[in-house]
């Protein structure tokens, strides 16, 4: 399971045509990669669905500048979530989604980022 130690909106993009947010999260874990998750409005849901992840394995004392454009990135949207014993990978990926909505504010500011964009 992923630990949450920060959770930000980096900015609002747009994802297979919708509005969708770009949020960096920092783990809490020793060895965990940050992550880009993308966030789009879902009726379903607790109002948001992630649709994408990536990973950044870039190192911040190198690579300081937040270049997206190498190799560090990797979309990890389908395996990111392996399952365990007790959790299937579709349980793992929901609790990783409730866990991020309910982190800081970061609901509110979905909210607030999504009824603002154009």
């Amino acid at each position: 399971m992923y630990y949450i130690k920060d959770a930000k909106i980096r900015r609002m993009t747009e994802y297979d045509g919708a509005p969708c947010a770009e949020v960096g999260v920092l783990p809490g874990a020793v060895g965990d990669s940050a992550l880009l998750v993308y966030i789009v409005e879902d009726r379903r849901e607790d109002g948001f669905e992630i649709v994408r992840i990536l990973t950044n394995d870039a190192s911040l004392e190198t690579d300081w500048f937040d270049n997206n454009l190498h190799t560090a990135f990797e979309d990890v949207t389908f395996s990111a979530f392996t399952g365990s014993d007790i959790m299937t990978p579709e349980d793992e990926r929901s609790k990783f989604q409730r866990e991020l909505l309910m982190f800081g504010n970061l609901k509110k500011e979905l909210e607030r980022h999504f009824t603002a964009y154009p």
